[in-house]
């Protein structure tokens, strides 16, 4: 994870610069609104003693850059605190003394960003006589105790916002370090590169309001605080709520009574910080997305953990099995016996009993050293393919209403995918496709492109003996095919499968960039 290692390092950089592009920046143009209040209102001919008495009282370094210099410090000191001290212990137990420590620190450095602020902001705007001619300039200030606590919310809001996008790049990191999810790097790339340059254009172009909760901000801040509550409520209601539906505990009441409890913080808050959110319907419809999303999510994601638990305890199971025969079967005496027979049989001019032969110990070399990986190149699955079916043809007589078309694209360059996802399909078509009695075809089709594989197998079907021994057994391989694909490309293939009384139809269709 060295690239969460590099963000994690320069993060704190990053942030000063855009904080220090951002100060810079609001301070030239405070200082070119401020000459062009004063230029205006001397064009109007008042006098300059009127000018000078009304700003008297403003004292630009004061009352504007170290306003603006200690909040915009503050609140980089109190992301720090939470960003790099309290979230990390917090997220490993709720019982850290420390984590908490960092937290009420977090709040007062917050409040400190808010308060400094406010205190020592002071805003100069035109002076209207009743007529609403400009007749002077005015200074003024709009600190109050509720607009600091209301502001220090807001800032919470946002440093836990950027707290969850961080941490949702910190997840499509875990996923890209594992074989399977590295078509992922591209989007964490995007992702990364987005929120970068969004920081940027803000400290170039963006301006906050007097207050955060003015304007389209407050819309903003609304749906922050819905979405982190959603997230937090979700986390909840997945480890308390929905274990002691199916098995209830004494202790479920008291769950309960917190989740409802959580639920009704977040329309507090903003009820309390913003001044229009005061209607009953803004309330209701903030705890409904909130109880009903969360709860779905967490139901969402309960299932999804099932259903992937059970798969993983089906293919440790398996690799178990596999483990024991590895174990019971010495592979250099299977290989050296494959090897005498090979030899035997090119003695005795039996070339094509030679090729089975050999083919036959390439398969096995494959299931025993290459079936285990996660991922394979594409060109051991096309060859592991090809001595199957060549061994199936083997045994077979084409030249008896039996007829096997393969058409195989070699890569022009090196893909992976997970083993032994073809296979499957074909060793299907051979076990239901084949009759000795009637005519039978197997079509095979394997065809790539810059992102994509095309696999195709069509082939006859034949109706099955009333006493099969492998009746039971028919489709359990396709249905694992199923599973993995799921697990290992969600949202990367497409699986199209028809059937009908004359012919079974395979198509599959992976993304492998």
């Amino acid at each position: 994870m060295w690239n969460l290692t590099f963000l994690r390092r320069f993060e704190p950089l990053f942030l000063i610069v855009i904080a220090v592009i951002y100060v810079v920046r609001r301070l030239f143009q405070e200082v070119h609104r401020l000459d062009g209040m004063i230029e205006q209102v001397q064009k109007l001919r008042i006098p300059a003693s009127t000018i000078w008495h009304d700003v008297s009282d403003y004292n630009y370094i004061l009352n504007n850059n170290i306003p603006l210099v200690s909040g915009i410090c503050f609140f980089l000191a109190g992301w720090y605190s939470f960003h790099q001290r309290a979230y990390p212990q917090l997220s490993l137990s709720l019982q850290d003394q420390k984590g908490w420590i960092y937290l009420l620190q977090t709040a007062l450095l917050l409040f400190a960003s808010a308060f400094s602020y406010h205190y020592l902001k002071q805003y100069v705007r035109f002076r209207h006589d009743t007529l609403q001619q400009i007749i002077g300039l005015k200074v003024y200030s709009l600190y109050r105790k509720r607009t600091v606590l209301a502001d220090t919310i807001g800032l919470g809001i946002v440093l836990l916002a950027y707290e969850l996008v961080f941490q949702f790049y910190s997840f499509l990191n875990q996923k890209i370090e594992q074989e399977t999810q590295r078509y992922l790097r591209p989007l964490s790339y995007v992702f990364l590169g987005g929120v970068g340059l969004f920081l940027l254009s803000f400290a170039l172009d963006g301006n906050l309001p007097p207050t955060l909760w003015q304007f389209h901000l407050q819309n903003t801040l609304t749906l922050l605080t819905l979405f982190i509550q959603v997230y937090f409520l979700h986390i909840y209601c997945f480890r308390y709520i929905l274990p002691n539906l199916r098995t209830p505990s004494p202790a479920f009441p008291y769950h309960l009574l917190i989740y409802v409890l959580l639920g009704l913080a977040g329309p507090l808050l903003v009820w309390f910080a913003s001044a229009s959110f005061h209607y009953f319907g803004n309330i209701v419809l903030f705890l409904l997305v909130s109880y009903v999303g969360s709860f779905s999510i967490a139901y969402l994601r309960e299932t999804f953990s099932t259903e992937k638990t059970v798969l993983q305890t089906q293919v440790s199971s398996k690799a178990a099995e596999l483990a024991s025969l590895r174990a019971q079967i010495n592979p250099h005496f299977l290989f050296n016996a494959l090897n005498s027979l090979y030899a035997t049989a090119l003695k005795e001019n039996s070339e094509k009993t030679a090729d089975g032969i050999q083919k036959l110990g390439d398969m096995m070399r494959f299931m025993l050293q290459e079936n285990n990986r996660e991922r394979i190149p594409l060109s051991k699955e096309i060859a592991y393919l090809q001595d199957y079916i060549q061994l199936q043809r083997m045994r077979l007589d084409e030249s008896h209403n039996i007829e096997i078309r393969v058409t195989i694209q070699e890569p022009e360059r090196e893909i992976y995918l997970a083993p032994m996802m073809l296979v499957p399909f074909v060793e299907n078509a051979f076990k239901h496709g084949i009759s000795l009695r009637h005519p039978s075809w197997i079509y095979i089709t394997l065809t790539l492109d810059a992102t994509h594989l095309y696999f195709k197998v069509h082939n006859s079907l034949h109706p099955k003996h009333a006493n099969d021994p492998e009746d039971e057994q028919s489709g359990l391989g396709l249905d694992n095919v199923r599973k993995r694909l799921e697990l290992i490309y969600p949202g990367r293939h497409q699986l199209t499968i028809q059937q009908s009384e004359q012919d079974y139809f395979v198509g599959l269709t992976l993304v492998f960039w």
